[in-house]
């Protein structure tokens, strides 16, 4: 999902594995505002997933225009995915840039109450219950499997589409991707980053920033 053309053909065309095929869907009139914005991502996760639908691809790897990656970071990720399980979900980090700067990439309980972004300080292959659409590589069957619906939830369009697959997911502490803004890229290592954790305490969503 590309707002920023140059940008991502750059940071594709750097990749040291490059893609069989690059299909792009450019978003001419992004949405302003954080809950227009979720109900955007969700209207345009199902124009991608006409794309998936007529692709004969086995891995689909799904990256947003505002990325900043390293140059081995499908590399990285299609080596993760050859070591574990077929249809396993792998990603990098990246740090949100609405108001809270903590890694989009989450912990949630069972029954949906409590969600908890995963430790920016960890290090290696850390399992998770969902993350971002930045940059994540998995089989065409997993990605087919998960849908991108928002219903004024606390979190957003991207964290219910990897719940809405069994498939396990997995992210590399050490694939850190810049997050371009306007005034620059906010980064992993940035003194702001934090940790986040919300819960749903009598019929409230309760925040704390950790």
């Amino acid at each position: 999902m590309v707002e920023e053309l140059a940008n991502i053909h750059e940071q594709i065309s750097k990749q040291t594995i490059q893609p069989d095929v690059i299909d792009l869907y450019i978003d001419e009139d992004p949405a302003v505002g954080i809950n227009n914005r979720r109900n955007r991502i969700a209207d345009n996760m199902l124009l991608l997933r006409e794309k998936v639908i007529a692709s004969d691809a086995d891995l689909i790897w799904q990256v947003e225009g505002d990325g900043v990656f390293e140059d081995n970071t499908l590399e990285r990720l299609l080596g993760h995915y050859r070591r574990g399980k077929d249809g396993d979900v792998y990603s990098g980090v990246e740090v949100g840039r609405h108001r809270l700067y903590c890694i989009g990439a989450w912990h949630i309980n069972d029954n949906g109450t409590e969600i908890q972004s995963v430790d920016y300080q960890l290090e290696g292959i850390q399992k998770v219950d969902a993350m971002g659409l930045y940059c994540f590589l998995t089989s065409r069957r997993t990605w087919l499997k998960g849908y991108a619906d928002w219903e004024d939830e606390v979190w957003g369009p991207d964290v219910n589409f990897f719940l809405s697959t069994s498939a396990d997911k997995y992210v590399d502490m050490g694939i850190q991707i810049g997050h371009k803004v306007k005034n620059g890229i906010i980064r992993v290592t940035d003194e702001s980053t934090c940790n986040a954790k919300y819960w749903l305490e009598n019929g409230k969503w309760e925040f704390k920033q950790l």
